[in-house]
């Protein structure tokens, strides 16, 4: 025969301040929330819970469903309670203040209301108001609540929660955050870096804070201005170092990882560095940028916009013109999936000019492409600048330049045996083209 409960107690859980009951029954320790704040209501709760247990209608293991009309909100604090060791400070301010306080709980308000209609009238309702972008991340963090509030009893069935489709937009949000990025050449960088003064006083520090060797160090090295201004000595650097330390907490993607530094970089960081604390710390440096652009010769428009991130991505976009190491610019950039780093690789006319100029640089040398008959067609046809590569090499007479790769009869280059052959070390894609691997990689990465 089993024994008597004994130990009944009703106490406010401090985190959350829902009243909890604990007590021993069968030789097993209970400790069940009531999900009452009132204390009126938590003592007719814990009532129905102890019944409950000592009629053998709750066993352990099994979680009976909550009554109706249990607020929403009470639910979710327990919820964020549990989850807030697991998730970064950041995260769990943004599901306490933004996803749980301000959108779920006014909209939904019990428990018994998170079904599958108000689910979908709520998406519905979201997408009137942000971008499909913005919703996703809020549906992910419902879904995760549902899961965790059905397993535990407050919910009779887990509601279906579906993704908007791909060609669902939303409504863009019209803010003052900056939507679209400024690229600049490197000339035009060196301009502006000529043109900053080395420290700037300002209101919150009266000392001063740097300013150009800060831009220097976020062009050299293409790190995030969130992620310089948390840098700090010793713990990342210190003077004659050779690579940055980067904390996981520094890091937009929690990648912990040692940063190779360019001689420019080290040059500007021992300058500034201390023995001991921040070494540039959170500024904001729009003022002197803007002026030093002015000063620079840059247009109106985009002296007047530029930031510290059009440096990132300017910086980004230029070592992807120089370079075909995309697992060596994803590390630069604090990025893990190829797809990312592309984004950053903007389409430039100086380039496009650059591709043109090589083209007609090797037209001069070598003279016009012959012309040759098509079989089908019986007339001249040139041969396609896609045929012409404008990567340099080097010939066995010693002269550089581009290649000139006759054209395939065939719309794709085969072996003897039928295989497509790599040529320049790219890939055969479909439709017959060639792409370079890195490119290739990045375009079809998801």
């Amino acid at each position: 025969m089993a024994r008597t409960a004994s130990g009944c107690k009703l106490e406010r859980d401090p985190r959350t301040g829902i009243f909890r009951i604990r007590f021993t029954f069968a030789g097993k320790r209970w400790k069940l929330s009531t999900g009452r704040r009132d204390p009126g209501e938590a003592e007719v709760e814990a009532a129905r819970l102890f019944s409950a247990v000592v009629s053998g209608e709750r066993l352990a293991g099994k979680v009976l469903p909550a009554p109706a009309g249990i607020p929403f909100d009470e639910v979710a604090a327990k919820w964020l309670a549990e989850i807030e060791s697991s998730v970064d400070p950041r995260t769990f301010e943004l599901y306490q203040q933004t996803y749980v306080g301000a959108h779920f709980a006014p909209f939904f308000d019990t428990m018994d209301k998170l079904t599958d209609l108000a689910c979908e009238a709520y998406i519905s309702k979201r997408l009137r108001e942000v971008s499909r972008a913005t919703v996703k991340k809020e549906i992910c963090a419902l879904r995760r609540f549902s899961k965790w509030a059905r397993r535990r009893g407050y919910l009779a069935a887990m509601p279906e929660i579906e993704t908007p489709g791909s060609k669902v937009v939303g409504t863009p949000v019209t803010d003052s955050r900056k939507r679209q990025f400024l690229i600049f050449t490197a000339d035009e960088v060196t301009g502006i870096v000529a043109h900053l003064p080395e420290r700037v006083a300002g209101p919150k520090v009266p000392g001063g804070f740097w300013v150009k060797p800060r831009i220097i160090f976020l062009w050299e090295t293409a790190l995030r201005p969130a992620t310089v201004s948390k840098i700090r000595a010793p713990e990342d650097y210190v003077k004659g170092q050779r690579f940055l330390a980067i904390r996981s907490e520094a890091d937009k993607n929690r990648w912990g990882r040692e940063l190779p530094l360019s001689d420019a970089a080290r040059a500007a960081l021992d300058s500034v560095c201390p023995a001991e604390g921040l070494i540039f710390g959170d500024h904001d440096c729009r003022g002197p940028l803007r002026k030093a652009a002015e000063a620079a010769g840059i247009d109106a428009r985009r002296a007047a916009k530029i930031s510290e991130y059009d440096l990132r991505h300017s910086s980004l976009t230029y070592l992807g013109q120089h370079t075909d190491n995309l697992s060596g610019l994803m590390y630069l950039a604090g990025h893990k999936q190829p797809a990312t780093t592309a984004r950053y690789l903007r389409p430039q006319k100086a380039a496009a000019e650059e591709v043109l100029a090589n083209v007609e640089k090797h037209l001069v040398e070598h003279g016009t492409p012959k012309r040759e008959k098509t079989k089908k067609a019986g007339r001249a046809t040139a041969i396609p600048r896609s045929a012409i590569s404008a990567k340099p090499i080097n010939d066995n007479a010693g002269n550089s330049g581009p290649i000139l790769a006759p054209a395939s009869k065939s719309r794709r280059a085969t072996t003897q045996s039928g295989v497509p052959k790599k040529l320049n070390d790219s890939e055969v894609v479909r439709g017959g083209g060639l792409e370079p691997p890195w490119l290739l990689t990045a375009s079809t990465s998801s």
